[in-house]
């Protein structure tokens, strides 16, 4: 049977430094479905699992394959070079067993000195291929510090919250059997004559995000990408939009995350209904525990300009709660509902802006 462990950690590190956005907590779930005997069957069958556990696009699952079948052919050679070296088949003699016991006297007995230049045959150039790197083994990772590494949320745990971020209108096809208005039908009528269909529903949520760029955001530059990104491309919601500003969303905010777009606040929020979802994400001061009267009193204009189209609103804070004390955050928390950036926090944001 197929053994996938000698790949999986080689395999796990070559995609890392590839820029996969792996964390101990992926190759932990690739273990456990290892040990599940799932991708056991065959090199084939446990590349598919890794497209599945590992992999966000098809350009990710392209990449996967081609690292996936440059270690084989590594392993396979260096398996190959093990097995083609000359094995020693002949018996010892009496004359073999006297020199190896001579040998191990003098190596015990006494010290042979070596002259301190060494002549060596000066190096030439010849056309045999280059020497082939072998798989880097399992145990030269279990010190490693890289697998303490913690995210705060994962964008694997951001793809399954946005599911719950819902307005389910039935305006679909008209192809779901609806078993009660079929009795109903047959209890009325005495007898079948067909079944009642009822319209598909669909997700007609809309979601603005707000984000906050640069300063002392740049740290989580890349759990707000994600944020994003997961909402926009990997969810079911039918309408996302994403504008940025910096330490606060004043009059003008913009389209793109390095503040070259311009457009008014108010031309954003003139497209929003009762039923947009607006979500803030912003540190409020807390990353560097600033506490700025100025800073309040303009996000609390912001605050209400918003609540004018909407009451649907959550703010994510990716310092943790217990440095936002004495800084802006805390008293914007009494203004709009503030959550930290992690996987609690999200869910709670979600289920604010699902009222």
């Amino acid at each position: 049977m197929f053994k996938p462990e000698p790949y999986l950690i080689t395999l796990f590190y070559r995609l890392r430094e590839d820029g996969f956005n792996l964390s101990i907590r992926e190759y932990f779930s690739a273990l456990d479905a290892i040990k599940k005997s799932w991708g056991t069957q065959n090199k084939e069958d446990f590349k598919k699992l890794l497209r599945l556990l590992w992999c966000n696009s098809l350009e990710q699952q392209d990449h996967l394959d081609l690292i996936f079948d440059t270690i084989v052919i590594e392993s396979e050679e260096t398996e190959k070079q093990t097995t083609n070296q000359p094995r020693d088949t002949r018996k010892p003699t009496n004359q073999d067993q006297f020199d190896s016991d001579s040998s191990q006297v003098v190596s015990s007995n006494t010290s042979i000195e070596t002259p301190s230049t060494v002549t060596t045959k000066p190096a030439t150039q010849d056309l045999s291929p280059l020497p082939i790197s072998t798989p880097q083994p399992i145990q030269e990772y279990e010190d490693d510090d890289e697998f303490n590494t913690h995210y705060p949320i994962s964008r694997r745990f951001m793809v399954y919250s946005w599911r719950y971020l819902r307005r389910p209108i039935a305006d679909g096809i008209k192809d779901v059997l609806d078993i009660k208005m079929t009795v109903e039908e047959v209890t009325k009528q005495g007898f079948f004559l067909q079944p009642v269909y009822r319209r598909r529903e669909k997700n007609h949520a809309h979601l603005l995000i707000l984000v906050d760029q640069e300063g002392s955001m740049t740290p989580f530059h890349h759990f707000s990408q994600d944020l994003v990104e997961t909402a926009q491309y990997e969810s079911s919601i039918e309408k996302v939009d994403v504008a940025y500003f910096h330490n606060l969303p004043a009059e003008y905010i913009y389209l793109d995350r390095f503040l070259t777009d311009k457009i008014s606040l108010e031309t954003v929020l003139s497209k929003c209904d009762s039923e947009t979802r607006v979500l803030i994400v912003s540190d409020a001061g807390a990353a560097r525990g600033y506490r700025h009267r100025e800073r309040v009193s303009a996000t609390t204009e912001v605050i209400w300009e918003i609540q004018q189209h909407t009451n649907l609103i959550a703010w994510l804070n990716p310092v943790p709660k217990p440095r936002w004390n004495s800084t802006t955050a805390k008293i914007i928390t009494h203004l709009v509902p503030m959550f930290p950036m992690n996987q609690e926090g999200l869910v709670q944001s979600i289920s604010t802006l699902q009222r």
